[in-house]
């Protein structure tokens, strides 16, 4: 079974490119076992799973088509490490640091699909298991770069603290020790033999020091001394450095061991990311390419492929057709020039029954096939020396095994069917092939040259005759496909371009005609017109297209407007915030003035506040008022909350009378109501003594609701008998509990009139007006 489909692959690979797309394709992946799947993906066995996969990268696409990127950073293929674990082989920390990098990306990926937008993506990654323990311990341990930290353990860590500590002690005891006795080394620098601090003495006092030599120079006049006063610091630190070794070894066989427990679900996440990282390398290139998801239909043998174009030609040059037959019409005939595109045809036809059936997407705008059992190709020569075949003979071999296996789910492609033998035998034999294959009702996708075969195909009802189009003028293919139209060799006109004769060429023109019938030289015509008017479809077609942009242009003409409409209003709001932040500092430096100076008579605070309640963007102090005012009036001052009588008006300013107080504000916050209706009662005693006694405010932020209520209510009391007309009421915003509080015990109070939140310079929701009867 392996054999025959690799040797199925090999053929897909010779005849469609299936290898150079494949490949393409691949180099989307993120890492290796991703590549080496796309590279070897053959048709898949039924409709569903390839359907199953296609609705997989379908999301896919529409997941980069949102901007989005599925981040593989860090994924490698860690199977070999996993499998090492499990056989107790003790794993080097970069092997280890692997493991923890692809466990941070399995992460990644389980939290990177929204269930709504992508559910069968969602639910896919979202069964990883990320191995958080094994994640962090490794992290905990070993470094980005692959080196076990020096704090990976607190033993780890004290043996280097030592090793240090020590050869800090040995380095200042050797630098002492060369100075007393430099007149005996050859250089008072110390120098380090196999790991072992030395000094280089001269030669003839090496035995001077005691202690161990360990070699001689290369001109023999010093030699390496380790005196015996070293010996003990680097057997130390000798001891220490293996010490450490073997703690980094403990740490690696405690991980290993940890890996080993995780295999199974390591073994999972892997054959995870890398189903995924396909899917994305597939929707990625099919997005970039702007293909799209094909989509298979079981009723008959319609296909479509609307704006196909091979992924290996040049974008900027391939040439988009659609390619199309009929429930009722099982072979397609491609005809035309040599080197006019009929091959690339074929290959495209065949390329995308490929994939489709592989799980993959196109390049076309949309695309809709039948699903197939078994699929046939035979294109190119396979001329085989070996076995002593000629082309037509390889050509034969094959076509008779296809004959004999076909049948209605069979897709059949051949390339100049019945070429490389005498052209009556062989337009005769592949008029017999093909009309055996369409009994069969297999798909069959074909190209030839004989005339013959062409009439057979115009003739047959299950057979649609096309072309590929060839500019007389240019003499160049122009590799439009043209369903309907058969074309000929061109033969006379290249003739004639080439500078053959003219003689000759009128003379062969005679001679076909002569031996034209009239059926094909009435065929001839008729295809003459349909070409015609083909040719002014596709001007049709093109001014839609051209109309089509146009609008796209508007369109986005429109959106650069409406962005750079956004930003500029962006703009205005940062410099309007800036502007309010100026005038708040400056209101704080006012409240600032008023604390300091608490004895400022209430009348001078409400003005101070009234100015703060200015200080805001030039363009908002300067709008016009909202009505005409005459004194007089009763009004409601909008930034105070508060109401009275206008006793003065200068310009744009207005003198109000409110709770026995003159105040100067400007007529834009000022808003005419009707007079309340007020019994006259026994004369109060002026504001300015009554607030001297009592407070006009009542702060209770920080208490508990129990405790803020007993305040209020006391305060409510003191404020009935100083007869006060509206108070206000500080209780904060916070959680909204104290403010309910406040507002359901004065619901209850026979003695207010009404209460309101205060306005946004008195303290907005975070404050509560109370008027009294």
């Amino acid at each position: 079974m392996f054999d025959k489909q690799q040797a199925f692959k090999r053929q897909l690979d010779r005849s469609v490119d299936y290898a150079a797309v494949l490949d393409q394709i691949a180099d989307h992946c993120s890492f290796s076992l991703s590549v080496e799947a796309i590279r070897h993906a053959m048709p898949l066995e039924s409709v569903q799973a390839a359907a199953q996969e296609l609705a997989f990268v379908q999301e896919g696409m529409e997941y980069v088509r949102i901007g989005k990127d599925l981040s593989m950073g860090g994924v490698s293929d860690i199977m070999p490490y996993v499998q090492s674990a499990q056989k107790s082989i003790t794993l080097l920390p970069a092997e280890l640091n692997s493991i923890a990098l692809f466990l941070s990306a399995v992460n990644n990926v389980c939290h990177a699909f929204e269930e709504e937008r992508e559910p069968r993506l969602f639910e896919y990654a979202s069964v990883m298991d990320p191995c958080e323990k094994l994640r962090r311990q490794i992290e905990a341990m070993i470094d980005l770069s692959g080196n076990i930290k020096e704090n990976a353990t607190p033993a780890l860590y004290g043996k280097i603290q030592g090793l240090r500590n020590a050869k800090a002690d040995l380095s200042v005891f050797a630098r002492n020790f060369t100075k007393k006795n430099s007149n005996r080394l050859m250089d008072t620098t110390t120098t380090s033999f196999q790991g072992r601090l030395c000094v280089l003495a001269r030669t003839q006092d090496r035995n001077s020091f005691g202690g161990m030599i360990h070699g001689t120079s290369q001109s023999g006049m010093a030699s390496y001394v380790e005196p015996r006063e070293f010996v003990t610091w680097n057997n130390r630190i000798q001891t220490l450095e293996m010490e450490i070794e073997e703690e980094k070894r403990r740490i690696c066989r405690e991980l290993t061991a940890l890996v080993s427990q995780h295999a199974l679900a390591l073994e999972s996440d892997m054959e995870t990311m890398t189903f995924l990282d396909t899917i994305m390398a597939r929707a990625k290139w099919a997005y970039r390419k702007d293909g799209c998801i094909p989509k298979f239909q079981t009723r008959n043998h319609a296909f479509r492929f609307e704006q196909a174009r091979h992924p290996l030609i040049d974008e900027q040059s391939v040439v988009p057709n659609d390619y199309a037959c009929t429930k009722d019409q099982y072979c397609l005939m491609v005809s035309g020039p040599n080197m006019g595109g009929k091959t690339v045809t074929l290959k495209t036809i065949g390329l995308f029954v490929v994939l489709a059936h592989a799980g993959f997407p196109v390049i076309a705008h949309d695309a809709i096939m039948p699903w197939y059992d078994s699929m046939w190709f035979d294109i190119g020569d396979d001329q085989s020396i070996q076995n002593n075949l000629s082309t037509f003979s390889s050509h034969m071999s094959k076509i008779a095994r296809i004959c004999q296996v076909s049948g209605e789910h069979t897709f059949v492609l051949l390339d100049e069917i019945g070429n490389g033998t005498d052209p009556l035998e062989g337009a005769s034999l592949a008029t017999a092939i093909l009309s055996h294959l369409i009994d069969r009702k297999s798909t069959i996708i074909t190209s030839t040259h004989y005339d013959q075969v062409k009439e057979f195909g115009k003739s047959d009802p299950h057979t649609l005759v096309s072309s590929v189009e060839f500019d007389l003028e240019t003499l160049k293919p122009t590799y439009k496909y043209l369903p309907g139209i058969s074309q000929g060799s061109y033969a006379f006109a290249i003739a004639a371009q080439l500078h053959l004769d003219p003689g000759i060429i009128d003379n062969a023109r005679t001679i076909k005609e002569e031996n034209m019938k009239e059926s094909q030289k009435a065929l001839e015509h008729l295809e003459l017109l349909q070409k015609q008017t083909l040719k002014k479809e596709e001007k049709f077609d093109a001014l839609i297209q051209h109309a089509h942009q146009i609008q796209k242009e508007a369109e986005a003409e429109k959106q650069k407007w409406q962005k750079k409409k956004e930003q500029l209003e962006a703009d205005y709001e940062q410099q309007l915030e800036a502007m309010l932040d100026e005038k708040r500092e400056e209101a704080r430096s006012i409240l600032a003035k008023m604390k300091e100076h608490p004895d400022v008579k209430v009348h001078e605070q409400i003005e101070s506040l009234h100015e703060i309640n200015a200080l805001g963007p030039e363009k908002k102090a300067e709008k016009e008022a909202k009505e005409t005012f005459r004194k007089g009036d009763y009004v409601h001052i909008d930034s105070l909350n508060s109401h009275g009588e206008i006793v003065e008006i200068r310009k744009k300013q207005a003198t109000v009378l409110t709770n026995g107080m003159k105040v100067n504000v400007k007529l834009n916050v000022l808003t005419k109501m009707k007079r309340p209706n007020v019994q006259k009662t026994a004369p109060k005693p002026t504001l300015e003594r009554v607030t001297k006694r009592f407070p006009l405010e009542l702060n209770i932020i920080g208490m508990r609701v129990e405790e803020g209520l007993n305040a209020l209510d006391r305060y409510l009391d003191q404020a009935i008998v100083h007869k006060a007309i509206s108070v206000r009421i500080i209780h904060g915003m916070g959680t909204g509990k104290l403010r309910k509080a406040v507002w359901d015990d004065l619901r209850k109070r026979n003695t207010v009139k009404s209460f309101e939140s205060a306005g946004p310079s008195d303290g907005g929701l975070g404050a509560t007006i109370v008027t009294f009867k």
